[in-house]
């Protein structure tokens, strides 16, 4: 960024301070491995930028604003849910709302999440439903199914509101509240009428 480097702020964890002449830095670029000597000890360090470590990768306002990659556990979903009405049980730590929200930014489409004891099964929509009524809300609440939530396509704050069918699924399954991502990741909470 073409500031200079302030050396007498460096600190290293456990060291606190090491001004100016106190060490000798082995470690020239980004990523690379390399020893560190202080006045009383001798540590291997590994340097990395912030861009290795925070890439975006997998977050669903990255996806959409930069075209940024899904991560591993997003592309096995997307896999699994490859056109409308596609449906696949996993389990509940396997996938969260904000890769729901990843999928929608990347597909355009609608993402329904229900959680069941350790298993969430998702429903892939389209780009403007989720092929559920209110009798397939009804099985779902007799299977044991609540609605963690879903996905509306868009980025702005007009497509976290709840539709009428939204407000009737709630309904059928009892719940008094769920929530809607849009696609960059952003959530409301909408309860039933």
């Amino acid at each position: 960024m073409g500031i200079p480097q302030q050396r007498e702020r460096v600190t290293v964890d456990g060291l606190g301070n090491v001004g100016v002449g106190k060490y000798t830095e082995t470690v020239e670029k980004s990523g690379k491995s390399g020893i560190m000597k202080t006045t009383n000890r001798i540590m291997n360090i590994t340097v990395s930028s912030i861009e290795n470590r925070h890439t975006g990768k997998g977050n669903p306002n990255a996806i959409i604003t930069f075209g940024v990659e899904f991560n591993n556990r997003q592309k096995k979903l997307l896999e699994q849910l490859s056109e409308f009405d596609s449906r696949v049980v996993v389990g509940k730590k396997r996938v969260n709302m904000a890769d729901l929200s990843a999928l929608t930014a990347y597909t355009g489409d609608e993402f329904a999440a229900f959680t069941k004891g350790r298993d969430r099964l998702i429903i892939r929509g389209n780009s403007s439903m989720v092929n559920l009524d209110t009798e397939h809300a009804r099985e779902l609440a007799k299977q044991g199914y609540r609605w963690s939530g879903h996905t509306h396509p868009g980025t702005d704050m007009n497509c976290l509101m709840p539709s009428s069918g939204d407000k009737a699924v709630l309904l059928e399954l009892s719940q008094n509240t769920s929530v809607i991502y849009n696609s960059k990741g952003q959530f409301a909470t909408f309860e039933r009428e």
